[in-house]
């Protein structure tokens, strides 16, 4: 067994239990296990990273409280180690701004997400809740800057109709939502950013997930591990495939993989 120093994480249907009401908060959806297993393979020396295409301010309150301070969030369009942003990609405003009129003629609503905030349009009804009122726009109110993707929703009749050829590319990030972001802008350059500034090879790095957005950083890790809800194409994939995120998944695999011991507190 490789020695191996940082795990990555995604969190919808790996680390959160996406058959769990979406109303509870994340930690409440995720497996006492896990929350287990992440502080073990602390306690051992392998960094635990989540890498989602959730936005940052979703995912830090929760991922502090798990004792996890380095996040690939927005697909890999923005990096923090410790704490610390050390990457992000951004869209340019012309580019952005053909997009959203690409959008409004498919009548497809988004939000926008930027390294620090999240905005959408006043006659926005998509996923209102997630958006503080200093963060509405009006149709003429300038752009925000540094756009770093547009998250939308998903399910099999959209068509987001973007050119096959065209550097964005349209992903589904959960169950009813898909981000639409540079093709340069990935898990996998998010996971490498990490291991260089940790100072450690691909070949020493794990990760976890369940959904195509998955994809890349399956094909950068040394070992990749699907949960067992994971995608079919995504299992193809995997070094290891262990069981649903019900059913313990993140905790069994890490005990076949010898990576922690079986004990709990």
């Amino acid at each position: 067994m490789n020695d191996y120093r940082v795990a990555f994480f995604d969190i919808d249907g790996t680390l959160v239990d996406n058959q769990l009401p979406h109303h509870l908060p994340f930690l409440d959806r995720i497996p006492e296990s896990a929350k287990q297993a992440l502080k073990q393979l602390k306690e051992n020396n392998i960094e635990p990273v989540i890498a989602s295409g959730r936005h940052h301010r979703i995912i830090d309150e929760f991922a502090s409280t798990l004792g996890v301070d380095s996040i690939i969030s927005s697909n890999g369009n923005c990096v923090h180690y410790r704490g610390e942003m050390i990457h992000q990609t951004t869209m340019s405003p012309i580019l952005v701004k053909e997009l959203l009129d690409h959008l409004r003629e498919r009548q497809i609503e988004c939000l926008i997400e930027t390294p620090q905030n999240l905005f959408c349009f006043e006659s926005n009804k998509y996923m209102g809740q997630q958006i503080v009122k200093d963060n509405i726009l009006k149709e003429e109110d300038p752009l925000p800057e540094n756009i770093v993707q547009l998250l939308v929703p998903w399910n099999e009749t959209i068509d987001y109709q973007l050119d096959p050829d065209s550097i964005l590319v349209a992903e589904k990030v959960a169950p009813v939502a898909a981000s639409i972001h540079l093709r340069t802008g990935t898990k996998a350059a998010g996971v490498q950013k990490i291991c260089n500034t940790m100072n450690v090879s691909l070949d020493q790095a794990l990760a976890f997930g369940d959904e195509e957005n998955d994809f890349t950083m399956f094909e950068t890790v040394g070992f990749p591990v699907a949960m067992g809800n994971a995608t079919p194409a995504l299992k193809e994939k995997a070094s290891h495939i262990t069981s649903a995120v019900s059913d313990d998944g993140i905790w069994k695999a890490c005990i076949e993989l010898g990576l922690i011991i079986n004990k709990r507190d």
